[in-house]
């Protein structure tokens, strides 16, 4: 062979290699180019249909996540060509199935499959026909390298519980070998011996701590071979024990209650309205242990219930030793700390996740537990209610449905804590980027809590100004138009705009003092600047696979800019080829500059990644970039701003804002920030604000229980002008009577209904609350 004839050899396989490249690349997502392989291999899976995400060929035997195994199993379902694997989801219902019978299903993979060697195509075995599919030349060879899989893992990532209850059930042991499995033995991390797993049959753990726990599992083959791996699971267990109260650090629940809306809400897409459920725990003053002056503290945003009762109360840390619950304990107030944790909707297998939940649905929440709190508590001191973040909207919402609805908070004041009174921002970008790695061709099991909780959720749908739903194209889950007149902030349809328009229409509580504490800053300070290049990166997934990520943040007003873009890439001997993308572009509109630079309270890019472990393209992408943090809550949103749709313009006295007082840095903070300012300022408002009222003709009075068809009220002091009510353990006022003069004995006659009331006499002198019970 001479030289040209050499070289044009070499070209000729280089075309080959480049157009194999080119059609295989689109296998990423199952491309039907790999369908006549199917009798050329042997397990009937193979590797190459799929971007592989997780390296399922190099696949690891120690601390097997969820996630991973999740991930794992969503390429080898997706890779087999006889659909033998049941589809990703019914293992997440499984999942959701565990926890409402409060249990830990676990889940086997045992499989081998195959994947394409590098020598087969340099060497013209496997070659494309005119119908650009893939066959292999007649007696071709060692063309697939065969790979196993033994994997086992739980089918979620935490438990609130530290004694967790394990099951194997048959419908989640997956084989697509003739191997069989004559024995599984588990052994905890703090134990020595192993403890046989009997299949459909509940076992449990008891872990002594809280944190990643590592379970030490033994798989015995048919074949003799014995597979050794571990597995991980959280436990976020929330202790029973009586704690010190005295110090922040040592606060643990020991009375965590349950507690469920008496009012139901329907939102979009539900068949039905539903009740709410959250949980809430009282800590007492330290003063004299007596419930007399509340102070409710209401949780916000929080997929996943990443936060319970005990880091509820530590997130009022600040300065060095200090706490804000601590010290206003120490002043004689209570604290009523509420969370919306995740739950299972009554008589169904309906898993939902309140801290992203219906702003409304948990409002009704708040709604309850104030009258409850209303009826327990002593004497006539108002409430105060802190809404942190989203907790904001939910303590507005609350308050001022109970005014309109003729229900009474007994609430003297209302602090916003940097919530989004118009609208939050998660970059339109980061949404494109992460919604198309968990729904598109990729499939990334891992992004996918990200995208389903952070971004899907209804709150998230409510609060978000700009949303991935609103840019979609027709019958796309993931792709986003492209055309101009789609590129503008659009919120989610029947979402975003019916919320906003609602929550207007209420306005603020009326018969509160309503005050705000911004982390965004007052005086215009950016977040970065529009159109900042927050990435442009290659990650490197396997040898033979790569993603390159571009980022931008949105651009300055009236301009376009392209915000995202994703490449999935593979490497087939000589060539990168793309085997597929995805952009997205952005205006800003002509009034004002992207919201992702705007000043703002910040989000910690950060915490994206709580919790996903160690994804390979997750790993890389936040160890990579330029920006860690975006504006999260503008101070225009958190000021509820009224005289400008521009959010770079500076807060001044000018300014129209529904607060009586506010809070406001000259920096940007990171979002729901405590520290020596903003704490100074909320305490004088507190404090200042107490009302201390010792008058001894109230203090005196004494109410005959129960009642009859009359009220008898006898006291030893004459009280004049006064307003005597009596409201309903709803706070549903249900008498009312003014100007009455109080001398001795006197007797009202009201027709209750058997139950309990609260019957409130005041003048402008005081008032006192007592409880009566007619029965």
């Amino acid at each position: 062979m001479n030289y040209f004839t050499t070289i044009s050899a070499n070209i000729l396989s280089k075309i080959a290699v480049f157009l194999f490249c080119l059609v295989s690349t689109v296998g990423f997502s199952q491309d039907k180019s790999f369908d006549l392989l199917i009798d050329k291999t042997e397990t009937k899976i193979l590797y190459d249909r799929v971007f592989g995400i997780s390296n399922a060929t190099e696949a690891r035997k120690s601390e097997i996540s969820s996630n991973y195994f999740m991930q794992v199993y969503h390429e080898i379902q997706r890779a087999d060509y006889l659909n033998r694997l049941p589809v990703l989801e019914n293992l997440q219902n499984e999942a959701n199935l565990g926890f409402t019978k409060n249990q830990v299903p676990l889940s086997i993979l045992i499989t081998d499959f195959e994947k394409i060697n590098s020598a087969s195509i340099e060497n013209g075995d496997l070659f494309l026909d005119a119908n650009n599919q893939f066959q292999l030349k007649n007696n071709a060879q060692n063309v697939f390298d065969k790979h196993s899989l033994h994997l086992i893992a739980p089918l979620v990532l935490k438990s609130k519980s530290s004694q967790v209850t394990f099951v194997l059930n048959d419908n989640l042991i997956f084989n697509t070998t003739n191997r069989t499995i004559t024995s599984i033995a588990i052994q905890a991390s703090d134990d020595e011996n192993w403890k046989t797993i009997v299949k459909n049959i509940p076992f449990k753990i008891n872990f002594s701590e809280n944190g990643k726990q590592t379970v030490n599992c033994k798989i015995t083959l048919s074949n003799g071979a014995v597979i050794y791996q571990s597995f991980v699971i959280t436990i976020d267990a929330q202790s029973s024990g009586i704690a010190n109260r005295n110090n922040s650090q040592n606060v643990q629940p020991n009375a965590v209650t349950t507690i469920t809306a008496t009012i139901p809400y329907q939102g979009f897409g539900e068949t039905a309205a539903f009740f709410g459920q959250g949980e809430y725990e009282i800590f007492p003053d330290t003063v004299d242990g007596i419930l007399d002056k509340p102070v409710f503290l209401v949780d916000g945003f929080d997929p996943g219930d990443s936060r319970n009762i005990s880091t509820l109360y530590a997130s009022l840390n600040y300065g060095t030793n200090q706490n804000l619950a601590d010290f206003l304990r120490s002043q004689g107030f209570d604290i009523v700390l509420l969370n919306f944790p995740t739950y299972t909707r009554p008589n169904t297998t309906t898993v939902v996740d309140g801290g992203v939940d219906f702003i409304q649905r948990n409002a009704f929440i708040l709604v309850t537990l104030i009258n409850q709190i209303n009826a327990q508590k002593v004497g006539n001191q108002k409430n105060v209610v802190i809404g942190p973040s989203m907790g904001g909207l939910i303590s507005r919402y609350a308050l001022r449905y109970m005014e309109m609805n003729n229900l009474n908070h007994d609430t003297r004041l209302y602090i916003s804590f940097d919530s989004p009174h118009q609208g939050a921002n998660v970059p339109i970008g980061f949404q494109h980027l992460f919604n198309y790695l968990a729904f598109g061709p990729a499939g990334n099991v891992t992004v996918q809590p990200i995208v389903n909780g952070l971004i899907k959720s209804p709150a998230a749908r409510q609060m978000l100004i700009d949303h991935l739903e609103g840019h979609l194209q027709t019958g796309s889950l993931f792709e986003f138009n492209t055309d101009s007149n789609s590129l503008l902030p659009n919120g989610a349809p029947n979402f975003r705009n019916n919320f906003q328009n609602e929550l207007n229409s209420m306005g603020f509580p009326v018969d509160t003092r309503n005050v705000s504490i911004s982390n965004g800053a007052g005086n215009g300070t950016n977040n970065y600047t529009p159109d900042f290049e927050v990435m442009n990166y290659t990650l490197n997934i396997t040898t033979t696979q790569r993603a390159i990520i571009n980022l931008r943040f949105t651009p300055a007003a009236n301009q376009t800019n392209q915000v995202s873009r994703f490449r999935g890439q593979q490497f087939l001997v000589f060539f990168w080829i793309t085997g597929f993308e995805s952009l997205a572009n952005s205006r800003a509109p002509s009034f004002t500059s992207g919201l992702d630079s705007a000043p703002g309270g910040r989000f910690d890019i950060s915490g994206f990644s709580n919790g996903l472990g160690t994804d390979p393209i997750l790993t890389q992408f936040f160890d990579n970039l330029n920006a860690d943090y975006f504006t999260f809550i503008p101070t225009w949103s958190s000021m509820a701003v009224g005289n400008t749709n521009n959010l770079y313009t500076p807060v001044t006295s000018s300014t129209t804002t529904p607060f009586a007082a506010s809070s406001i840095p000259t920096v940007n903070e990171n979002h729901v920030t405590l520290n020596a300012t903003n704490v100074a300022f909320a305490l004088s408002e507190i404090l200042n604000g107490t009302l201390t009222t010792t008058n001894p003709a109230f203090e005196s009075l004494w109410i005959k229980n129960p009642v009859a068809n009359n009220i008898e009220i006898n006291t030893s002091y004459t009280i004049n002008n006064a307003t005597i009510s009596i409201t309903d353990m709803l706070g549903k006022t249900i008498y009312i009577s003014n100007n009455n003069i109080i001398s001795g004995t006197l007797e009202i006659p009201v027709s209750l209904s058997n139950g309990i009331y609260l019957l409130t006499i005041g003048n402008e002198n005081g008032s006192v609350t007592k409880k009566i019970v007619k029965g």
